[in-house]
């Protein structure tokens, strides 16, 4: 079977809709998404994964999936840092951090944010061992600031998870 037959199923052609739409989303999220139960959309990712249409990244307790083939294929280091940017926490530090334009301490970001201390250490530390961002004399900054925004333009976050955060949102989308 060939890879364009596979996508001739219609709930799997909307799964991998989905997931080209949304690289880097976890099953729970595609499993909301397309409104299919749980067990649907597990076979039908294994059936894209089987034909190699997309890959499958584990990512601490979650394993996230990305397109393979196609204009919106994802490099390596881009899912590092994708992975990130689905999580709500994680890309408001990141947009803070794109707004501020300069290195930012644990404190100013707990405060605007108004995120629990141990929460964002924990985040923090997460996305410097992934390489987003850098401590550089307690302070943080993102490593590579043009490639976050070329992401979050080309692979604009799902609504839900940016809602909140519309304001910074449209700054971003000047650039």
């Amino acid at each position: 079977m060939m890879s364009k037959a596979v996508l001739e199923v219609e709930n799997r052609k909307e799964i991998y809709n989905i997931i080209e739409e949304y690289p880097g989303l976890h099953m729970r999220d595609i499993q909301r998404r397309s409104g299919l139960s749980m067990n649907l959309v597990r076979y039908h990712l294994t059936q894209l994964k089987k034909y190699r249409l997309v890959s499958e990244v584990k990512e601490d307790k979650y394993k996230r999936y990305y397109p393979k083939k196609g204009k919106r294929r994802v490099d390596k280091k881009d899912k590092q840092y994708l992975a990130s940017l689905r999580k709500e926490t994680p890309l408001s530090i990141v947009l803070y951090l794109l707004k501020k334009g300069k290195p930012t301490s644990h404190t100013q970001i707990k405060n605007r944010l108004d995120i629990p201390a141990s929460s964002l250490s924990y985040h923090l530390k997460k996305m410097e061992e992934k390489g987003i961002l850098e401590k550089v004399e307690r302070k943080y900054s993102l490593s590579d600031p043009e490639r976050v925004s070329r992401l979050l333009i080309e692979y604009e976050p799902p609504q839900d998870v940016i809602d909140e955060f519309i304001d910074l949102w449209e700054d971003l989308s000047l650039f």
